[in-house]
């Protein structure tokens, strides 16, 4: 026989030993070929681990089973064990039930947020090869985020790269849906014919796109499954019929399969799921704006043996090569250059949570360690007094092993009832942890119990019953029988030993305590300081619409002009209406950056970075309720025919020009030598928060809609400048203002969906909502945490106050007062916290480091937070002490002295 691998030979253990010795090599074959099966199909080490665990595991207890009915005396005697333990938790279900009851809140605590970890960071993207792919963007020097890509760069960049097999850009876009009962905006994608290619990903009906109609700008169409099952009730003979998006028939020539979500959320840009396909298909002027419209994401497949570095440096330099060989002498000039990275796809999509969820994963295991040394305080007990009869047994013959067994099997059966009951609280956790935030969290849909999540609650409950089973299982054996039979009529309740080893765990649990206390005390005064930040605009009264004018009903800007003033004239005139306006952008979401140059008296000066720009119509900062600090707003007398205008913030104000008044001045787009027309600053306008409240404040400018370009406004490709927020701000409460709105857009165009309908409120509320989610989920552990270390240090002090019943009735009986038999018992309970506190604080100013990124404004080592994570945790652990302390203080002497 060879000689097996250590591994090997302790999986063959759990058989039988005639099983073993029969069929050994053929079980070591089976086991390395599952593991070379496991491997071959992408699982790591501890999920096979685990897989070949509980195959072992059950095909031994199979074959001994099967031989039980034919006289196997371990199988009988294990059998007997489990039949003994079933039912002793049955005579004790108030216990059986606290046990089950805490197992099932932290094992499925745990397995909730491993099905997120796994959901979002385990599994692999559902693509072919998905390590293969990178998602490729440019920058520009100074500026804070990378771009994506535009036309003219991606086809200089696609002619010299070699690093990748294939490359596809896409770009996330919205369409009007009509043709059917009500019509919709809906999420869009454009994309380019390649790109099922790159992800190798082959639609369930029909076919990808050709480059032909990619290139020749063709209306064809390819259905998401929802928009599939929703519009067209899952015909299969939906390919060649119509669909028409912005009033334009697209033909409809394949549907991608159920599983299939693209764009990804995560990326920086274009994140937004697609309902619906069309080509890409750059236009000639697309293809020859260099210097523009970087707003194409890209993502390539890795050519074999390339590795993401190697392709990052070809990146860098392409993008070096571009600049110097293909962009225009003017823009050369101007000093304008770009750089390229690529960045694995995997990282991209999950890279803004990855450190979230490992919080969320390593507060839940600290939280199964509290509940388990929760339940092993309870089994110590248990075990206490059984002493008598685990001293029978010892004495009939019973080793060590099998009273541990017995113990273990015990704890066992208590642990598999706690994982299956935390199945259906892992159930109920998940749809409460994703309700609020699966709209921004990547790959939720991946997101179920699936056979990974059961293992690891198997894993984990596993884990939990060792954890919990083998401290009293060690203590149950070690009794000796003569002594234990001859002290078990006085004492079956333990001794001084079992106190020390309660007081451990119970410091053990309050300092685990301590530690998801304290982070989740930083998390909310973040929060707090989060939501106490000024936006720049009042939020109440205020609700935003959004429409979108199609281009083949609206095409010259005359047509958009018109319909939008006479839609501003008429919401205007609803009762309960003080201001309309509208803007290209919402607060706390302008995507748009420009360079710039400021005028000095000489020479002109280039803005390092970009500025955040916006344009705006009507009464737009009335509405809002933007402060106009110095000059004036934006106006009706702002048009074509009058000077360029532009109103800056604050922010830019102090960059630009410190200790001047910048109303005036002039400032234009482009650099230095090749700037556009110069741009009187008339106004400065209070600082609104351009991304999130968490973002710092940017220079940002706002110039007039009406000033833009007839060609601009009619042709746009993005179709940025024919879609408006209208911004209303009312006298009434704000959603009730929105029937009335959306029937004076049906007035004047019936078939005009109005989309984004959301107060001020909601956006702000929106912009905290992934602060909101870290504070609840993290502070929700922290109170469970709290409950069970309370639980745990009143379970001790009123065990301790039963075993010293007799020396606190003798102190009561020689004349101590009440009140000092509750100060001594509180005080060895405090002592117990105190001592948590002494170990579990320098765990948590450790443990803060992890939640750096993850703060707004509040240090990781904010000392409010720990003083006041530490005065709830002695407040809570001083009335759970209180409880055993009273009754101890109402012991009657006699009676006490009497029973002993």
């Amino acid at each position: 026989m060879t000689r097996r691998p250590f591994w090997i030979a302790a999986l063959l253990r759990l058989y039988p030993r005639a099983c073993r010795e029969r069929y050994g090599d053929e079980l070591a074959e089976a086991m390395r070929a599952c593991v070379r099966r496991e491997r071959a199909a992408g699982r790591r080490a501890p999920l096979i681990a685990v897989r070949l665990l509980i195959d072992a595991a059950s095909a031994g207890l199979l074959i001994r089973g099967d031989r039980a009915s034919t006289g196997d005396p371990a199988m009988r005697t294990m059998l007997y064990d489990l039949r003994h333990s079933l039912r002793l938790l049955r005579r004790a279900p108030l216990f059986s039930a606290l046990v089950v009851a805490t197992l099932a809140l932290a094992i499925g605590a745990n397995t909730a947020i491993f099905s997120v970890v796994n959901g979002v960071l385990l599994r692999p993207l559902p693509y072919t090869e998905p390590d293969r792919l990178v998602l490729l963007y440019e920058r520009i020097p100074g500026a804070t985020e990378p771009f994506g890509f535009s036309a003219p760069d991606l086809a200089a960049f696609r002619e010299r790269a070699r690093s990748y097999t294939s490359l596809a850009a896409f770009r996330s876009v919205e369409f009007e849906l009509s043709g059917i009962d009500q019509p919709e905006r809906i999420a869009a994608a454009r994309i380019s014919a390649s790109l099922m290619d790159v992800l190798g990903v082959a639609p369930a009906l029909g076919r990808t796109f050709t480059a032909a109609e990619d290139t020749g700008r063709q209306p064809v169409a390819i259905l998401s499954d929802g928009l599939w099952r929703r519009t067209f009730g899952g015909d299969a003979a939906v390919l060649g019929r119509s669909v028409s998006l912005d009033r334009r028939a697209y033909t409809i020539v394949g549907v991608m399969p159920p599983q299939f979500s693209f764009p990804n959320r995560g990326p920086r840009l274009n994140n937004v799921p697609a309902e619906i396909f069309v080509p890409i298909s750059f236009s000639d002027a697309q293809l020859r704006a260099f210097g523009a419209m970087f707003n194409n994401s890209v993502v390539a497949r890795l050519a074999p043996g390339v590795t993401v570095p190697q392709a990052n440096a070809e990146a860098g330099t392409i993008a070096a090569q571009i600049v110097a060989q293909v962009y225009p002498a003017e823009l050369r000039e101007m000093g304008l250059n770009v750089g390229a990275t690529a960045t694995p796809m995997r990282e991209e999509v999950v890279g803004n949570v990855r450190r979230l969820l490992i919080v969320l994963l390593a507060a839940v295991g600290v939280l199964l360690l509290i509940a388990c040394a929760d339940i092993a305080c309870l089994m110590l007990t248990r075990a206490a007094a059984r002493t008598r009869e685990m001293a029978i047994r010892t004495a009939l013959g019973a080793g060590r092993g099998r009273v541990m067994r017995l113990v273990l099997i015990e704890t066992g059966v208590l642990a598999a009832a706690g994982g299956a009951a935390g199945l259906g609280v892992a159930w109920l956790v998940k749809r409460a942890l994703l309700g609020p935030v699966s709209g921004g969290l990547p790959r939720a849909a991946e997101i179920a119990l699936d056979g990974r999540v059961l293992a690891f609650t198997a894993a984990a409950s596993i884990c939990a019953a060792l954890v919990c089973g083998l401290l009293p299982a060690f203590e149950s054996s070690r009794h000796q029988s003569s002594r234990a039979l001859k002290e078990s009529g006085r004492s079956a309740t333990g001794g001084l030993r079992q106190r020390r080893i309660f007081s451990v765990l119970v410091a053990a649990q309050f300092a685990c305590a301590v530690v998801l206390l304290a982070s989740g005390a930083l998390l909310i005064r973040s929060f707090a300081r989060l939501v106490a930040t000024d936006p720049g605009f009042p939020t109440d009264r205020v609700v935003s619409v959004s429409t979108s004018l199609p281009q083949r009903s609206y095409p010259d800007a005359a047509g958009v002009r018109t319909f939008y003033a006479r839609l501003f004239e008429r919401v205007a005139a609803l009762p309960g209406v003080s201001a309309v306006g509208a803007s290209t952008e919402l607060p706390l979401s302008v995507r748009e950056r420009r360079v710039f140059t400021v005028e000095n008296p000489a020479p002109a000066v280039p803005a390092s970075g970009g500025v955040a720009n916006d344009w705006v119509t009507g009464q737009y900062f009335e509405a809002l309720g933007a402060r106009v600090m110095r000059g004036r707003a934006l106006g009706p007398a702002d048009t074509q025919t009058s000077e360029p205008v532009v109103v800056i913030n604050e922010t830019l104000a102090r960059k630009y020009f410190p200790g001047e008044d910048p109303v005036n001045r002039r400032l234009a787009w482009g650099g230095v030598k090749n700037h556009g027309p110069w741009m009187r600053i008339v106004g400065v306008i209070g600082d609104v928060k351009q991304a999130g409240l968490a973002r710092e404040t940017e220079p940002q400018t706002w110039q007039p809609w009406a000033q833009l370009p007839d060609a601009v406004v009619a042709n746009n490709p993005t179709g940025l400048f024919r879609t408006l927020n209208l911004m209303v701000r009312t006298n009434v409460p704000p959603l009730s203002m929105v029937p009335a709105i959306r029937g004076e857009v049906r007035q004047l165009d019936p078939a005009l969906p109005v989309t984004g309908v959301q107060t001020l409120d909601e956006i702000v509320g929106a912009s905290a909502s992934a602060q909101r989610f870290n504070a609840a989920v993290l502070g929700g552990f922290a109170g469970a945490a709290l409950l069970l270390a309370a639980v745990g240090i009143a379970g001790v002090l009123a065990i301790s106050v039963a075993q010293r019943r007799q020396e606190i009735g003798i102190r009561l009986a020689l004349g101590a007062q009440p009140r000092r038999v509750t100060g001594m018992i509180v005080r060895e309970g405090m002592v117990l916290v105190a001592a948590g506190l002494a170990i579990g604080l320098p765990a948590a100013f450790a443990a803060a480091r992890l939640l750096r990124s993850l703060l707004f404004e509040t240090a990781p080592h904010d000392a409010v937070s720990f003083v006041a994570a530490a005065i709830v945790l002695c407040a809570v652990a001083a009335v759970a002490c209180a409880v055993p302390a009273v009754r101890a203080s109402r012991v009657d002497p006699v009676t006490a002295l009497r029973i002993d």
